[in-house]
């Protein structure tokens, strides 16, 4: 549950492309406007009392329709999430996990996974140089997290909870608007998978 969470607290802020590369861009603006986006991660988690972890892969989104979170080092893991559902595969346990979308709609940040344009209703902003600082309008266990960007593109999410755990992803190989296959979104699973219905 608390990768699922991390990931829903940065997922929804992984993308933003500045076709004015100076630093009076709004970037609330070009992330309300992204329709699609891919990209590779590399995400740094500093749990409290635990230490680091280190996590890379690959992410997909389709604004309003779908995202993956395809973890692929240290060990296969991945969120695929629809506006009705969220499936979890994990290859330590070989698990497939189903949930209802819905049952988690607390979450501020999964209300605006498939919509950016909706970042603003949960969230206030403030832009200062080549950084975007966010801070939740309600407790979602978030503190707060920053964007930054680089030549115009995003390069960088810092994130912090309310628990104090840390979490850095950095970004490589940024696609924004750009057709992603409905392929990306398909995952195999072992033929002895275990699955669970939540």
């Amino acid at each position: 549950m608390k990768k699922l969470l991390t990931l829903l607290f940065t997922l929804v802020c992984f993308t933003a492309f500045a076709e004015d590369k100076d630093n009076t861009a709004d970037y609330m603006k070009q992330l309300s406007a992204v329709k699609s986006l891919s990209a590779e991660f590399k995400q740094v988690n500093n749990l409290k009392d635990y230490g680091e972890d280190i996590y890379t892969g690959k992410v997909y989104i389709n604004m309003k329709e779908k995202a993956l979170w395809d973890y692929i080092e240290p060990y296969s893991s991945w969120y695929l999430i629809t506006n009705e559902t969220i499936d979890h595969y994990d290859e330590i346990n070989n698990q497939l996990i189903k949930m209802k979308a819905k049952d988690y709609k607390e979450y501020a940040l999964l209300q605006v996974l498939m919509d950016f344009s909706q970042l603003s209703k949960s969230f206030t902003s403030e832009q200062k140089d080549n950084i975007l600082y966010l801070k939740p309008k309600s407790d979602a266990g978030l503190a707060y997290i920053n964007i930054v960007f680089k030549d115009g593109v995003i390069s960088e999410i810092n994130s912090k909870d309310n628990a104090g755990n840390l979490t850095t992803i950095t970004l490589s190989k940024v696609e924004i608007d750009k057709k992603i296959s409905d392929s990306s979104f398909k995952k195999k699973l072992p033929a002895d998978v275990n699955i669970f219905n939540q």
